[in-house]
C-alpha cells in the first residue's frame, strides 16, 4: 500500500519527496500573491489594495476553519494509518468534511446578505466600504469550494499523493492569474474582476482534488465513515494550533490596519497590504514545508517510530531556518524592487514607507520558519495543547501586544518590529517545548 512508504522509505528520500511538492506548491501561491496584487495594484488602484486587505480577516476566519479540520484530519488519519484502525480513518473523513462544509455555507450566507456589514466591521471607512463590499459578496460565494478542497488536499498528502496535491494547487493558481489578467486588465471589472478570480480559482482547485476520490482504492479507503459530532471536536482541537494561526493572521492584520490608519491613513493601510503580499508568500514557503513532512511525522508517530520522527524533525528545522534566511536576504536588499511591482507610479510616498517598514518585517524570516515546523510537529503529533501555546504566543497575544505598545516607544517603526519580536517570544517557548518533548517523551 502507497501509505507503508511513510514507515519504510529513507527518511532523506521521504523529506524531499514531501517537502518539495509541498514547497513548490507554496511558491506557486507566492507567485500567485505577487501577480493577483500587481493586478490589484496596477488596474485598481492603492484603494483597491486597501480594499483586498480590509476584507482578509474575514477570509482568514474561514480559512482558520479550514486550516483546522485539514490538519487535524491529516495528523489523525495518518496516525490511524498508522496504527492500522482503517474505520478511525474513514470517520474522521466524512465528519471533517461535513463539518467544515456547514461552517463554509454560514461564511457565504453571511458574506451575500451583510458584506457593507461586515466591511465597516473591519474597518472600512466611506472611501472604500463599497468596494470592501463587493469584495467580501463575490469571494464568499465560492468559499464552501475553498472549504472542501483544503481538507482534500491535506488527505491527498496523508495517503501518499503529494505531487498530485502540488498539482492542483499549480492548477488552480495558473488559473487564477489567467482569469485575474481577462477580468481585471481586459474587461476592467476592477475589484469585482479580483474577487471572481479568487473565486473560479477555488472552484477549480476543489474538483481537481475530489477526482482522486473516485478512484475505487481511495472510495474502498474512506467512503463508509460514520459522522461522530465529538470526533468532529478532537479533529478541531487537533489541528487548532494552525487553525489559530490563520485566524491570529487575520486578527493582526485587523489590528495593524487600526493602528495605521490612526497614525498614517490610507496610505500607511496600503503599505501594509504590499508588505502583507510580500509576508503572504514568504510564509507559505514555510508552510508548505511543515505540511509536507506532517503526513510522514504523523504516520511514523503512529507506527511508534520514534527514531524516524526525530531525524524527520531536524532535517524539517534545519531546511526552515535556510529558506528564512534567503528570504530575509532577499527583502532586505530587494523590498523596494519588490514593492513597485504592486503600485502604480505616483505612489512614492507608500513605496518608500512600505521599504523601509519590510526591511524591519524582514527580521520575522529568520526566525518564524522554526516555530512553523514546531507548531506543524505538534500538531502531527497530537500534542494541541503545544502547538496552540506556539500559535498563540506568536500571533494574536505576541503581535496584538507588541502592535499597540512598541508604536509608543519606538514611534512608527515599532509597528514593522511587531511581528519580529513575537517571533522571538515564540522562538523561545518552541525550544523549551521541544527539547522537554524530546528528552521525556522520546528518550
Amino acid at each position: 500500500m502507497k501509505e507503508s512508504i511513510l514507515g519504510t522509505e529513507k527518511i532523506g528520500v521521504l523529506f524531499w519527496r514531501y517537502s518539495i511538492p509541498g514547497v513548490a506548491a507554496m511558491l506557486f501561491l507566492a507567485l500567485n500573491t505577487i501577480v493577483d496584487g500587481f493586478f490589484v495594484g496596477n488596474y485598481v488602484g492603492v484603494s483597491g489594495l486597501a480594499s483586498v486587505n480590509i476584507a482578509m480577516p474575514f477570509t482568514s476566519l474561514m480559512l482558520a476553519v479550514c486550516v483546522m479540520a485539514g490538519l487535524g484530519a491529516q495528523s489523525m488519519i495518518g496516525r490511524a494509518l498508522g496504527g492500522g484502525n482503517s474505520q478511525q480513518a474513514k470517520d474522521v473523513f466524512k465528519t471533517s468534511l461535513l463539518l467544515v462544509g456547514l461552517a463554509a455555507a454560514g461564511f457565504a450566507m453571511a458574506a451575500a446578505i451583510f458584506p457593507h456589514f461586515i466591511a465597516r466591521v473591519l474597518g472600512a471607512n466611506e472611501a472604500i466600504i463599497a468596494q470592501t463590499a463587493v469584495y467580501i459578496r463575490y469571494v464568499g460565494i465560492f468559499l464552501p469550494c475553498l472549504a472542501l478542497m483544503m481538507v482534500l488536499d491535506y488527505v491527498l498528502k496523508t495517503i501518499g499523493l503529494p505531487v498530485y496535491a502540488m498539482g492542483v494547487l499549480v492548477t488552480a493558481v495558473c488559473c487564477h492569474m489567467f482569469f485575474n489578467w481577462l477580468l481585471i486588465a481586459q474587461l476592467s471589472m476592477g475589484i469585482k474582476g479580483a474577487a471572481l478570480a479568487t473565486g473560479i480559482a477555488y472552484a477549480t482547485a476543489f474538483v481537481l482534488a475530489l477526482l482522486p476520490f473516485f478512484q475505487r482504492q481511495n472510495r474502498r479507503r474512506f467512503l463508509g465513515g460514520t459522522f461522530n459530532l465529538r470526533l468532529g471536536g478532537h479533529i478541531f482541537y487537533t489541528g487548532s494550533s494552525e487553525g489559530l494561526n490563520e485566524a491570529g493572521t487575520g486578527v493582526t492584520t485587523f489590528l495593524f490596519n487600526f493602528v495605521l490608519m490612526r497614525y498614517v491613513g490610507d496610505s500607511g493601510v496600503a503599505a501594509f497590504t504590499v508588505i502583507s503580499y510580500l509576508a503572504f508568500g514568504c510564509n507559505n514557503l514555510l508552510i508548505g514545508l511543515a505540511d509536507g513532512i506532517g503526513a510522514i511525522v504523523s504516520y511514523n508517530y503512529g507506527s511508534r517510530q520514534f527514531t524516524r520522527v526525530k531525524k524527520i524533525f531536524k532535517f524539517g528545522a534545519v531546511a526552515a531556518f535556510g529558506i528564512g534566511a534567503v528570504l530575509f536576504l532577499g527583502m532586505v536588499f530587494y523590498s523596494r524592487d519588490l514593492i513597485t511591482l504592486f503600485l502604480p507610479a505616483g505612489n512614492e510616498r507608500v513605496l518608500e514607507f512600505a521599504a523601509y517598514g519590510a526591511q524591519l518585517y524582514a527580521a520575522a524570516f529568520l526566525l518564524n520558519g522554526f516555530n512553523i515546523v514546531a507548531s506543524g510537529y505538534f500538531t502531527a503529533i497530537g500534542q494541541a495543547n503545544h502547538a496552540v501555546c506556539i500559535a498563540l504566543s506568536k500571533g494574536i497575544l505576541g503581535v496584538g501586544a507588541g502592535v499597540f505598545v512598541l508604536p509608543l516607544l519606538l514611534g512608527i517603526n515599532g509597528i514593522w518590529l511587531a511581528v519580529p519580536l513575537a517571533e522571538g517570544m515564540a522562538m523561545g517557548l518552541s525550544v523549551f517545548l521541544l527539547r522537554r518533548h524530546f528528552i521525556c517523551r522520546l528518550r
